[in-house]
């Protein structure tokens, strides 16, 4: 009994300081074989053995080593052919001991969608979310847990929303039988809706326009 007590308050104290709900910043990586494949990149090169470096001016610049590959983002021709265009004003000669490759438009797809974001205020929308919420009245965030003895689930504070916070939300729904209705916030964290026998209004709920959800499609 001692022990269940122990873990849930550690789960709560762990809750209180870990949770956010925002939306992510990082946008997903598009790999190509060892490199990221970025915008502006037109290609790649895989070095076959040690291969030096030019600059804009002619000069030499670093050896690379075999086995590296390097993402390339212009080509220029010259006397010798043509020397691809690594960035930071480094060049290659095409004739050096190396492969070049274009990526393939299933990978330049994937590049488009990771980096599209559709923003909606201060978060990004996402599939699934039916509307978000802002905090206008200081409001308490719940989560669904189950009893430590083994009793039936209920709701847990786990810390207060503040003023001018945004949430998205993906339910409007009673969590638990007998419980009043809920905006479900992801992840099993739920706040109240806005009730004037209960806590008044709080929050502010909105749904996402269709030119958004176009955008998000």
């Amino acid at each position: 009994m001692k022990k269940n007590i122990f873990i849930a308050i550690v789960f709560t104290l762990v809750a209180m300081f870990s949770f956010t709900i925002t939306s992510e910043a990082s946008s997903t990586q598009v790999m190509w074989g060892k490199t990221e494949l970025k915008k502006g990149q037109i290609g790649k090169v895989t070095l076959y053995a040690d291969v030096a470096t030019y600059k804009a001016d002619g000069s030499r610049g670093k050896v690379l080593p075999a086995g590296g590959e390097y993402r390339v983002y212009t080509f220029r021709t010259d006397i010798y052919g043509g020397e691809y265009g690594l960035g930071d004003g480094l060049f290659v000669n095409m004739y050096s001991a190396l492969k070049y490759e274009t990526p393939s438009k299933a990978k330049l797809a994937l590049l488009v969608d990771s980096s599209t974001k559709v923003m909606w205020g201060k978060t990004e929308l996402k599939a699934g979310q039916i509307g978000k919420v802002t905090i206008l009245k200081e409001t308490t965030l719940f989560k669904v847990i189950n009893s430590v003895d083994g009793g039936e689930p209920g709701l847990e504070p786990i810390r207060q929303l503040m003023p001018n916070e945004e949430f998205r939300v993906y339910a409007a729904e009673q969590p638990l039988d007998g419980y009043v209705p809920m905006y479900g916030l992801g992840g099993g964290y739920y706040i109240v809706q806005n009730n004037t026998m209960l806590n008044g209004v709080t929050v502010k709920y909105e749904t996402p326009s269709r030119a958004k959800l176009a955008l998000l499609n």
